[in-house]
């Protein structure tokens, strides 16, 4: 093992062999520093240990050959690949490695140099085991222990530019940094949770003796991990408590009153959420709170209680919605909902410009304006409340954490010192399990059960060939006066990989129904053009609306009955579960196709969600396929992403480390007696502050 003296503060670049390309690589990693790469966890470990003798080697077997190089040779075939040749030598016989390469000539290797094979066995003939691109390791002479071969070997993350071999010695050359590793843990702590020392944790989280000591690392960063982020939480909880706040009681006669103005009873789900509300707004600290509804649930509806007893108390609300469509759905349901009232609605969205924004400014700088809807154009400087008591915000995911503050911090002009209430609402249900994991600084509330009346969704997952027959079903909705959505993976044709996408699915579904308007919507059009092409779609002039993902967050099209996945494989659960919710949302029912093209057996997962509605429940199977990082988009808004944890197997750990943060910060708020932690705790403030 490399014994040179490195601190972990050194740049990654100083180890042997690092040139500025193959460092380029590594930052693209998130590795800077030799303590960044110590804690690369790997994603596997491969059981190296044990060289096969040539001779005894099968076909089809995983297998790892130790050898000299007795010749080999590159050359470039007819149709333009470079391949690599090597024969490999070992005391029983020899194998045959090959390499394929497009774009360059490989340089072949060195006669009689030392190295390892490791792979599948694609055949052998003549007792001579033939590789099919295998791992190679260039190995030191015997007696040296090498990073490649001879135990578990590690395979770490990696990109474009490093190979594993590449990034698995860089590990092992920075090793003896591990020693000079600051450990943020004091000794009682580790000994009180059993946890290794940091030190040894990193040399057994790369190569360990045995994948119980692998795995003993792995939970020890875990716990590291998960201690920073609930130290996180606790302190934004404990600033939230000792922030002041309007209290905005609600008496027997205002919940009479905002019951009266509903336009139906609430179901005894929404009652429940209702009281968890009332009593946080109730009380001279800001909400925090967030509201989980499936789709179908009424969550607007409870936001609107909410709303009206701010109102009540002569505060301003803001109500911020991710697009102009839904801010502009909001704000029609608030004007049903509030007519005959004296509530002033106002809204104000990215398109609003000149003299109607300037007036519109006036009146909510004024007070003149209760309820104010709109865009992230709410966040812009020159949007100055009176007294603002109530931040609500839809589809929370689609706002950072520094966009959501802002908006908080808009306490108003009569009341600068005080906070107001917030409630973000999103419709991607979040298992129960991981609620208050993914947003621990937060109150949950969940409505639980459907409105009555929605009619019901059902959902069938058809093969490639079973998609032809789907056309009569479409032109049956459309002659019946419904509308369809057309969904696909890619925005536009792919070279890099063979799906199908919205632009060529725009063309043809428009070829195909010809007495039909036909839309397309995706992420690369401009603002303008997609909110003209969502409200043609919402007001009926677009029969079918080809798109992509966009159109998964909340529109409500009550009119649309049928539902078009294509390549439904290539999607999550809990991704399709809320594209479902584009239909049924009126009272004719609808109809979910999910088109399987991936040329094999069904997939079992896409089966459960032809049999399931609960959304939760089959976000707690999307959790257990994908992880809370894909299935929330935690690597983005705010939200965290991890390398050693793994939720929600590590809910245990993560437990454990919920409690020693509380019994931190509860004998030192500052953490100036851990003075790691306390670093390790403001990197990640401004981590997840600047998203």
């Amino acid at each position: 093992m490399n014994t040179v003296a490195r601190s972990h503060a050194d740049d990654v670049g100083s180890l042997p062999g690092m040139r500025a390309a193959r460092r380029e690589a590594f930052v693209r990693l998130g590795v800077e520093t030799l303590g960044d790469l110590l804690r690369l966890a790997p994603r596997r470990y491969e059981d190296r240990r044990h060289p096969r003798p040539t001779a005894d080697i099968e076909a089809g077997e995983t297998a790892l050959v130790v050898g000299r190089v007795r010749s080999s040779k590159s050359f470039r075939t007819r149709a333009g690949l470079s391949i690599l040749e090597a024969t490999i030598a070992d005391a029983s016989g020899t194998a045959i490695a090959r390499w394929f390469y497009r774009g360059f000539m490989p340089t072949p290797l060195p006669e009689d140099r030392r190295v390892a094979l490791f792979g599948v066995v694609k055949t052998v003939k003549n007792a001579q085991p033939e590789f099919k691109s295998p791992e190679l390791e260039r190995l030191a002479e015997e007696g040296v222990d090498d990073p490649g071969c001879g135990r578990f070997v590690p395979v770490h993350p990696r990109t474009a530019g490093l190979s594993a071999a590449v990034v698995r010695r860089a590990v092992w050359d920075a090793l003896p940094a591990a020693l000079d590793v600051p450990d943020p843990l004091p000794a009682p702590l580790r000994a009180a949770h059993d946890l290794p020392a940091l030190g040894e944790t990193l040399r057994a989280l790369h190569f360990p003796d045995d994948l119980e000591e692998a795995e003993r690392a792995r939970r020890r960063l875990a716990f590291d991990e998960l201690l920073v982020h609930e130290l996180l939480l606790a302190e934004r909880r404990q600033a939230r408590r000792a922030t002041a706040a309007p209290p905005l009681p609600f008496p027997a006669r205002v919940r009479a009153r905002i019951e009266a103005r509903l336009p139906f009873e609430l179901t005894p789900g929404q009652v429940k959420a209702v009281d968890e509300i009332v009593a946080d707004l109730e009380q001279p600290v800001p909400m925090n709170r967030l509201l989980q509804g499936d789709v179908g649930s009424g969550k607007t509806a409870v936001a609107v209680y909410a709303l009206l007893g701010a109102v009540a108390r002569g505060l301003q609300v803001a109500f911020m919605a991710p697009t102009e469509v839904l801010a502009r759905q909001h704000t029609q349901t608030l004007e049903r909902m509030l007519t005959g009232s004296r509530v002033r609605l106002e809204q104000l969205a990215g398109g609003r410009r000149g003299k109607g924004r300037t007036a519109a400014l006036a009146r909510i700088a004024a007070g003149e304006a209760d309820v104010v809807v709109g865009t992230h154009a709410v966040l812009s400087a020159d949007v100055q409340f009176a007294d603002l008591g109530l931040v609500i915000v839809d589809e929370q995911h689609k706002f950072g954490v520094r966009q959501r503050r802002e908006l908080v911090a808009k306490g108003g002009t009569k009341a600068a010192w005080r906070r107001p209430h917030c409630l973000v609402m999103t419709a991607t249900p979040i298992p129960r399990t991981l609620a208050l994991t993914v947003w621990g600084d937060m109150e949950v509330s969940v409505i639980e059960g459907r409105i009555p009346g929605r009619a019901p969704v059902e959902t069938c997952v058809v093969t490639a060939q079973e998609a032809r027959d789907v056309m009569p079903r479409v032109r049956a909705e459309l002659a019946a006066g419904r509308q369809a959505y057309v969904i696909y993976p890619l925005v536009e044709e792919s070279d890099k990989i063979a799906l199908k996408d919205a632009q060529a699915g725009h063309e043809r579904w428009t070829r195909a129904l010809p007495e039909h308007r036909v839309g397309l919507l995706h992420g690369r059009l401009k603002r303008d053009e997609k909110e003209r092409v969502m409200e043609a779609f919402r007001t009926g002039e677009v029969a079918v609306l080809v798109a992509t993902v966009v159109v998964e967050v909340g529109v409500d099209v009550p009119n649309a009955s049928l539902l078009i996945v294509e390549h439904a494989e290539r999607f999550g659960l809990s991704q399709l579960h809320q594209l479902r919710g584009r239909i049924g949302r009126g009272t004719t029912g609808g109809l979910c196709i999910l088109v399987d093209r991936s040329r094999e057996e069904t997939p079992a997962r896409l089966e459960i969600l032809a049999a399931d509605t609960d959304g939760f429940a089959i976000a707690e199977e999307d959790l257990k396929l994908r992880g809370v990082g894909d299935l929330f988009g935690t690597r983005q808004h705010g939200r965290p992403a991890f390398r050693a944890a793994v939720l929600p197997r590590d809910l245990p750990v993560l437990m454990e480390a919920r409690t020693a943060a509380d019994a931190l910060l509860s004998e030192d708020p500052a953490l100036e007696a851990h003075p790691a932690l306390a670093r390790a705790l403001k990197a990640r403030r401004s981590l997840l502050d600047d998203v």
